[in-house]
């Protein structure tokens, strides 16, 4: 029982620091997705635009300060840098800049992807799928996100995170569409091992309690006892039946006593349970003793009409024990 008890200890501290991990990577997430749902204002270019390096000894734009600012360049660095994928499109769905990152994973120089459609660049089916979402934002203004799916040039199963929202012109009208997709394929892999260790823990508690609830006591050589206690249904009569019968061949016992003491009702579905438990036992050369029936409990069985002749009755556990052990 200490065994047990350490190792439920143990199952439930590693699930506790997984639902934390979880819960932290499920923060991290929402953070990101409101912080790319909410781009900062900007004076200058119109959104979606990125103007085009002035090269080098161009003069830099001044801002309203006065000093002589690089903040175009350093745009472009954050663009280049940032650890996801990064591309706007024209309302024609013309590629009008596409960071190094959506470069990387497409396998494409930007000479392949500049002014062209996903239909020119991709398969008829995924290129089907990026303007149907394209057209949505186009026509209702709205920024879509949803998690999905992609295999990478590679062939492995990446998870994304993605963002489409409108680019608009000074006016206010849309003039295109902006695409963010954040690779989440490590949360996605961490959730499915926390999924994974969460039902090992259920199984495992299951088993517990389904020891607990139905203990089988070897008492003597060859005589065993089963205790039940509390309501029984269905479920919990054939894990008793699961549990007695391997016991029987884990024991080698001859004799079972199946006290019921402690059952405050039987209704039918109890009673062909009892019945299944004394044929099955039989089968395996034991005999059932049924020991505790209470009187309330003995009308029941009279009036379902149960066919107890395969088992011995005694109304106490005592005498039930005594009879097994004169055996």
């Amino acid at each position: 029982m200490a065994e047990d008890r350490s190792h439920r200890d143990d199952l439930q501290r590693d699930n506790e620091a997984l639902r934390a991990q979880n819960e932290e990577l499920r923060r991290e997430l929402a953070e990101l997705r409101r912080a790319l749902a909410q781009p900062e204002p900007r004076d200058e270019p119109s959104p979606g635009a990125l103007p085009p390096d002035p090269g080098p000894g161009a003069e830099k734009r001044t801002p309203r300060g006065g000093a002589p600012s690089d903040d175009v360049d350093v745009l472009r660095a954050v663009l280049e840098a940032a650890p996801m994928l990064l591309f706007a499109k024209d309302a024609g769905g013309r590629y009008i800049l596409a960071n190094g990152y959506f470069l990387s994973w497409a396998r494409l120089a930007w000479g392949d992807v500049a002014g062209k459609t996903d239909h020119e660049i991709f398969p008829k089916e995924r290129a089907d799928t990026f303007r149907t979402s394209d057209l949505e934002v186009l026509t209702t203004g709205r920024t879509l996100s949803w998690d999905e799916g992609d295999v990478s040039p590679d062939g492995q199963l990446h998870h994304f995170a993605v963002l489409k929202f409108p680019l608009r012109d000074a006016a206010g009208a849309v003039r295109g569409v902006c695409g963010v997709s954040t690779d989440i394929t490590s949360y996605k892999r961490a959730e499915a091992k926390n999924q994974e260790l969460q039902a090992e823990i259920i199984r495992a508690q299951e088993r517990s309690l389904r020891a607990l609830s139905t203990p089988l006591l070897p008492i003597a050589k060859g005589v065993l006892v089963m205790p039940l206690i509390g309501d029984i249904d269905q479920r919990r009569a054939q894990s008793a039946l699961e549990v007695l019968l391997g016991g029987i061949v884990a024991h080698g016992a001859r004799r079972v006593i199946l006290d019921i003491t402690g059952v405050p009702a039987v209704d039918a579905d109890v009673a062909n349970a009892l019945v299944k438990t004394a044929q099955a036992v039989g089968m395996l050369g034991a005999t059932v003793i049924l020991t505790g029936i209470q009187p309330k409990i003995a009308e029941t069985l009279v009036e379902l009409g149960a066919d107890l002749s395969g088992l011995v009755t005694r109304s106490t556990l005592e005498s039930g024990i005594a009879h097994a052990l004169k055996g």
